[in-house]
């Protein structure tokens, strides 16, 4: 207690300096917590969240009675989870890599700069960008078919394919701000063990696969870790707005956000259900968080998070 008192009178101004950031992380990180009660009440708009009845686990029962409906948004939600992030991680390494290991500092500013800029245009321009590519009446992709002779498709209404258009649309829009934190590192790195290696004859390709990719393993680990967090959760600008929420897409397209985005704003909206999905969520992806990093915490805990 007295060294908690002594450090408290030390470092009295950095603790001032924090304390913004302290009030307004629990102002919209843990004051709405208390909103998670929704999840276990009949909810009414008299009662508001607090006088609503309790209903104990009922908000709960249609994850389990409605399996097909339950596996769907699960199988969605975590298989384009793991695709995001293993394509996501490839992607991001290697755009660091390239922009690092160009010989023109221009070049490779002007080529990251224009690769971040997909990251700060809205969702509901990337659907009308979407559109105009899909279209079935004058989109580009139709439009060329048509000059080459074929017919065109219905994009829209084919789910086998969006896996696909949905990869590419957050590849393109996420990859070039999320190398950022790749390419910080790697200017971090020690140039002498470079300049070693060049001593020893290594080429470009020895480098990277002997010094930097090792160098970066620890912050992959931490980022992955980081990831598994929102491994239940989904972007619904993407899975929303770009699909325009089309129901015959939803096999292959639907996540559990953009379910509760659209029972929300559907009527006779059913707080209570949605409240009891997003609680679900976030258990498990606390649950995944803590088994992970334990197990990496036991293997190599110079990569654990904590």
């Amino acid at each position: 207690m007295n060294e908690l008192i002594r450090n408290t009178k030390k470092h009295h101004a950095l603790l001032i300096m924090s304390l913004p950031a302290v009030i307004l992380l629990f102002m919209f990180s843990y004051m709405p917590m208390y909103a998670l009660t929704v999840a276990f009440k009949t909810y009414n708009y008299q009662g508001g969240i607090f006088g609503s009845p309790w209903c104990g686990l009922n908000n709960f029962k249609f994850l389990i009675n409605s399996k097909s409906l339950t596996w769907r948004l699960l199988r969605n939600t975590v298989g384009y989870y793991l695709l995001f992030t293993s394509l996501g991680t490839v992607f991001n390494v290697s755009l660091a890599l390239l922009i690092n290991e160009c010989r023109s500092r221009s070049v490779a500013k002007v080529t990251h700069t224009v690769m971040i800029m997909p990251t700060f245009i809205s969702w509901i321009a990337v659907t009308f960008i979407v559109k105009a590519f899909l279209n079935v009446n004058n989109g580009f992709i139709n439009n060329l078919k048509l000059s080459m002779g074929l017919e065109v498709f219905n994009w829209y209404m084919t789910p086998k394919y969006w896996p696909i258009i949905l990869t590419i649309v957050n590849l393109w829009k996420f990859t070039g701000y999320d190398s950022i934190i790749y390419l910080s590192a790697l200017a971090g790195m020690d140039p002498e063990l470079f300049e070693a290696a060049d001593l020893d004859g290594a080429t470009r390709w020895q480098k990277i696969r002997y010094i930097t990719l090792p160098m970066l393993r620890s912050l992959i680990s931490i980022k992955l870790l980081l990831s598994l967090g929102g491994i239940m959760t989904s972007n619904t600008g993407l899975f929303y707005k770009v699909t325009m929420n089309t129901g015959v897409l939803y096999s292959t397209t639907q996540t559990i956000d953009a379910y509760i985005l659209n029972a929300l704003s559907s009527p006779g909206t059913k707080f209570g259900m949605a409240a009891a999905t997003t609680l679900f969520q976030s258990v498990i992806g606390a649950f995944m968080l803590l088994l992970v990093n334990g197990i990496v915490r036991r293997t190599s805990p110079e990569n654990a998070l904590f």
